[in-house]
């Protein structure tokens, strides 16, 4: 079963979205995908390195 992903539209239309990801997706439309999509895993990367820091800092390892 393939999952649907949310079209530009939907998530420029959803109130649940935070602002800071909707102006991403409005300035980084008009880039080259590939580079696009590579900045955006090494940002996941870095917020989700920078996540585990603070969870280890405040609960352990």
């Amino acid at each position: 079963m393939t999952s649907q992903r949310p079209s530009l539209e939907i998530l420029l239309n959803d109130p649940a979205v935070s602002y800071p990801l909707k102006a991403v997706l409005l300035v980084w439309w008009s880039r080259d995908p590939l580079d696009a999509a590579n900045d955006a895993a090494a940002l996941a990367a870095v917020m989700g390195d920078r996540l585990t820091s603070i969870l280890e800092q405040r609960h352990g390892p």
